[in-house]
């Protein structure tokens, strides 16, 4: 018959890893990522619903300079331990 772990223990061990995935992730450049996808879906709808090609391709630059900008400007980069 198999001895059960107490819960107690598991859930430590879960809290320590979510811990350290957490503190690997790299915010700045999910932030970066999810912005982008924002762009692309506001260029597109602006591209097909109002036939503006012109307006599309202004969001994807301006976005893109926004991007470039706060990653360049943002933050250091973190040392590993």
């Amino acid at each position: 018959m198999p001895i059960m772990l107490p819960p107690k223990a598991r859930a430590d061990v879960a809290r320590a890893r979510k811990d350290e995935t957490f503190a690997k992730l790299d915010w700045l450049g999910v932030w970066a990522v999810s912005l982008g996808f924002c762009a692309i879906n506001l260029a597109g709808i602006t591209y097909f619903l109002a036939g503006d090609n012109v307006g599309a391709s202004l969001i994807l630059v301006g976005v893109a300079a926004i991007i470039a900008v706060v990653l360049c400007l943002g933050s250091e980069p973190q040392k590993s331990k």
